[in-house]
């Protein structure tokens, strides 16, 4: 993953861990020394924001509004080392503001800036959100729960994906054993981390 980068983490289901996957995808490459910016786009079911105990506003739907600049929606998380934009409040039409001018526009603009950017985005078997911005973004990671996710069910999306063009860029298994005990690890060391 040379040069600067952005993915979209995405589920076929709800609860298969997509938003903590995109949280330490995000938290490992600033470990790496890179400038990330994590998106919370899942503006039905938003997270990242809880999950990194910082204000969910004003966020991406405030800035697709027209309320705020995107200066004032992006946090700088000094805790963590990444920037964070939260999606905000859950708005009326949340696939309209996707397909918007200015959020395609907003991705160019970011893509500059940063060496990576994280896109937390809906189940792509629930919304067609992923899908509307499969166009600006490089890829998308795939999370699959372990002994939860179908195996048809993967192959069927991974189909449905392809043949809209989409790239994937690999799959993450979530919900394993191994995959709990590095959760439990990357919790640990990033909280000793912030202690020193």
């Amino acid at each position: 993953m040379e040069g600067r980068k952005s993915l979209m983490v995405v589920s076929l289901l709800e609860n298969e861990g997509k938003s903590t996957v995109a949280v330490n995808l995000a938290l490992a490459l600033e470990r790496k020394h890179k400038k990330v910016l994590l998106i919370d786009c899942d503006l039905r079911l938003s997270t990242v924001a809880t999950k990194l105990g910082i204000r969910p506003t004003p966020g991406l739907c405030d800035f697709l509004i027209g309320e705020v600049r995107i200066e004032e929606a992006v946090r700088n998380v000094e805790k963590y080392g990444i920037h964070v934009l939260p999606a905000s409040q859950a708005p009326a039409d949340p696939t309209g503001l996707l397909e918007s001018r200015q959020m395609e526009h907003l991705f160019t603009a970011l893509r500059r800036n940063y060496e990576y950017v994280i896109v937390d985005l809906p189940p792509v078997t629930v919304v067609s959100d992923a899908m509307i911005l499969s166009k600006c973004l490089d890829g998308y990671l795939i999370v699959i729960r372990e002994k939860q996710t179908k195996h048809r069910a993967v192959e069927e999306t991974v189909r449905s994906l392809e043949f809209a063009g989409a790239k994937i860029l690999g799959a993450v298994i979530s919900g394993s054993e191994v995959a709990e005990k590095q959760n439990k690890y990357s919790y640990y060391y990033t909280n000793s981390r912030n202690r020193k």
